[in-house]
């Protein structure tokens, strides 16, 4: 098996959370609202052609998962498909594991599979980053900048067989060959379906019974 990554401690820089006039309290994705914590819109990933895509009001979103309290992150990536991530933290199972040293008996399913995973990318700018947003809500949106960032990031993307892919071919006769344009509320629920799945495993580490470690350590493929 491929060795997984020692991630180091990465202090977290006080970001941006919009670039909108005001980052909303609430916002309405799939069928269900979140509490985002950062929202931004990204014209250089925005498509300039019409389709689907249209009237998605943002190209970036940050929320915790309010089931798992996990961090998730839509974003969408320069050839105006989504791409979504979760982050686990140091002591899950799958803490450090590159894309490649995952194995398939872990489970993680999201939309084409896991094609990410990497430490905060701290060094990207705010909009582009894939790493935590800590909202203060009481003196107003801001980030902390004393904690470290030992998040483990997986990801995932919408650029696989069979989707639509807006930049760089022609999306209408994408269309009538069958691809699919995955949207912001597809996307998200594949995001939250990973978060589920990721839970599921750090739970039965947490759990601590020999029968829900032995069965964790055999699906990492650990003695």
């Amino acid at each position: 098996m491929p060795k997984k990554k020692k991630p180091s401690s990465r202090a977290l820089a006080q970001a941006r959370t919009t670039n909108l006039a005001k980052l909303p309290e609430r916002f309405a994705i799939g069928n269900t609202e979140v509490r985002p914590e950062q929202a931004f819109v990204i014209p250089d990933h925005r498509p300039n052609l019409p389709g689907p895509w249209s009237h998605e009001p943002v190209d970036k979103l940050a929320w915790r998962d309010a089931a798992t309290n996990l961090d998730c992150i839509l974003l969408r990536q320069a050839s105006g498909v989504w791409a979504g991530y979760v982050a686990v933290p140091p002591g899950h199972p799958l803490h450090g594991f590159n894309t490649d040293a995952v194995p398939p008996t872990a489970g993680l399913s999201p939309h084409g599979g896991i094609d990410y995973a990497e430490v905060c990318s701290r060094d990207d700018p705010e909009e582009l980053q894939i790493c935590h947003v800590h909202v203060h809500v009481r003196s107003g949106p801001s980030a902390a900048n004393t904690a470290q960032d030992d998040a483990w990031w997986f990801g995932f993307a919408a650029d696989k067989p069979g989707d639509l892919v807006p930049v760089g071919v022609r999306p209408i006769l994408a269309i009538e060959e069958g691809e699919t344009y995955r949207s912001i509320d597809y996307m998200y629920d594949e995001t939250v379906k990973l978060a589920r799945q990721l839970h599921e495993i750090g739970r039965g580490q947490s759990a601590g019974s020999d029968t829900a470690l032995g069965s964790l350590s055999h699906k990492l493929g650990k003695s």
